[in-house]
């Protein structure tokens, strides 16, 4: 990591001397998570007292950088005071080649941030809220001490599937509080699947009149059989989507979404069958009510290719800041086009040899169109196997059982890469001393007992990368699939504290971990979790609230 150039672009707070009042001795060090590059705590000395909040001077809001300060500060539960002729904080702006890089100060006078842009603001507000400790008299207090910090990736997300099971607005913005302490920057939102479309589209009416529920559902205690209770409607408005949208912005998180693309479209089809294949035996296109794999994708026609220019381009409106929009790409079965008379002529016209260069063509079909937005594409690590993808893509690596590795395929075909593995980040398998309780039981044929100690074990930087190559690993992201999550408890539960792990490998080197250590930082995390009433997993594995 390069040096921070120390030349001052912007003096942000005002008031010297700083005018605070010391606290008494502080012997406590903070388990901030994800733990900073370089951390340096006096103990044993007086910190900076907080029994009343920080002290800003009334400057600070009148310079758009100061005002991001206050922003992600309070954003982080810090308490902040304005006040005419004094100040406690100092926010300044250095030139650094990371974006999130930060530099924190405190002493007992004051606290004096140094930041590389307002990225880093959000990184630097949690690192100090997560080091609020108490002093000798059981008073708030900042310990004495000196950080500079920034992270291994610039990519830290999770994916959340209000597909299969409904998540409200409020049991998401809960969970965007729990990233954003662990400082994940990025919400993958998977809202279109075959058991439910749950993203309004004004164009298109049906996709929530018939898409957003289903005749029945698979029970928790068998996901063969189903329960005979048709779901009600279930979708976000864009009203509802504008605020989720808007509340990540506040925290410094950017919610990327997801709309499938060509396969896991049963919900589509079933509001507007035409743009399936419709001249296959036996076509019924339905709402699935069962999990796994379902036969029906998108005809390639351009009635299907207009629908899909009309659906992203309300998407990519409702998401300004998304820089990528996830197209799935994953599981496309070949059935249907190998059996569609359309499909087949349609291959014999381009010359393909297969059915699969059908979901190429997609893929490089929704590149096109995404990009007239100023948008990239994202899909799961299928959209390499038949072809080229396109140059801009970005491959997201969930195939961990593949050989040769989808990761090193992409990375040597010049793709970015989020890392996703099956093996270690899909948060709704198991991980073991399961609770009685049947609601906790996981889902999953690739489940393992991936327990945060198994998540933390993952080097996101793979032996054999070259340093080009490596250039390309841009992320890491825990998914969060649905089918056995029936509530925002569950959902809790099989995240926290497997969030704080995933964060830590994100940010910090596997060299510089000792899963041992991170432990004692995480019991340090459970008063948090206590107050915001989280369903964690306690370490022995049984979930804190009823």
């Amino acid at each position: 990591m390069k040096v921070a150039i120390t030349v001052i672009a912007a003096t942000l707070a005002m008031g010297d001397p700083l005018l605070a009042a010391p606290s008494a001795a502080v012997h406590m060090v903070p388990g901030v998570i994800p733990q900073p590059l370089r951390l340096s705590v006096e103990t044993g000395s007086k910190g900076f007292a907080m029994p009343n909040g920080i002290k800003v001077h009334s400057d600070v809001s009148r310079c758009e950088m100061g005002r991001a300060a206050i922003r992600a500060l309070m954003g982080a539960g810090l308490e902040l005071r304005t006040e005419e002729n004094e100040g406690e904080l100092r926010v300044r702006q250095v030139k650094h080649d990371n974006k999130e890089w930060y530099a924190i100060s405190v002493t007992p006078q004051g606290i004096e941030l140094r930041v590389a842009g307002p990225q880093a603001l959000f990184c630097a507000a949690q690192t100090l809220a997560q080091s609020v400790v108490q002093d000798e008299e059981g008073k708030p207090a900042l310990p004495s001490m000196q950080v500079e910090d920034a992270p291994l990736l610039s990519y830290r997300g999770l994916m959340l599937d209000p597909c299969r099971h409904p998540l409200t607005v409020e049991e998401t913005k809960k969970m965007l509080r729990i990233m954003a302490r662990y400082k994940l920057n990025r919400l993958h939102w998977h809202l279109a699947d075959d058991q439910g479309w749950r993203i309004e589209i004004k164009k298109y009416p049906r996709l929530t009149e018939v898409g957003s529920h289903r005749a029945e559902t698979p029970t928790a205690a068998n996901h063969e059989v189903g329960d005979a209770s048709p779901t009600t409607p279930f979708y976000f408005t864009q009203e509802e989507i504008r605020s989720v949208v808007s509340y990540a912005n506040s925290l410094g998180i950017i919610v990327i979404p997801e709309i499938e693309v060509p396969g896991h479209s049963s919900a589509a089809i079933a509001a507007y069958p035409e743009l399936g294949n419709k001249d296959v035996p036996d076509y019924a296109p339905r709402v699935a009510t069962t999990w796994g794999v379902l036969p029906y994708t998108y005809a390639p026609t351009e009635q299907t290719l207009g629908f899909l220019r009309d659906v992203f381009a309300e998407v990519c409106a409702l998401f300004p800041r998304a820089e990528f929009v996830h197209i799935g790409g994953d599981e496309a079965p070949r059935d249907q086009w190998q059996k569609s008379p359309l499909a087949r002529a349609f291959m014999q016209q381009r010359g393909m040899q297969h059915a699969g260069q059908i979901q190429h063509w997609f893929t490089h079909r929704m590149a096109e169109l995404l990009a007239k937005h100023g948008r990239r594409i994202v899909g799961w690590d299928e959209i390499i196997d038949d072809g080229e993808a396109p140059a801009e893509a970005v491959v997201m690596y969930w195939r961990s059982w593949v050989r040769p590795s989808s990761l090193l395929r992409a990375v040597q075909a010049g793709h970015d890469v989020i890392q996703s593995p099956a093996s270690h980040f899909y948060f709704n398998f198991s991980q073991g001393k399961l609770p009685a309780d049947i609601r906790y039981r996981p889902h999953g044929s690739l489940e393992a007992q991936q327990d945060w100690r198994h998540v933390y074990s993952y080097n996101p930087v793979p032996q054999g990368i070259t340093p080009e190559q490596r250039r390309h690993l841009i992320g890491l992201q825990a998914n969060c699939w649905s089918e056995s999550i029936a509530d925002g408890a569950k959902l809790e539960y099989q995240v926290v504290p497997r969030i704080c792990a995933l964060a830590e490998v994100a940010w910090r080197p596997a060299e510089l971990r000792r899963a041992d250590e991170f432990l004692q930082r995480i019991l340090k995390q459970y008063p948090w979790f206590d107050a915001q009433g989280i369903n964690y997993r306690r370490e022995d594995g049984t979930p804190a609230r009823d």
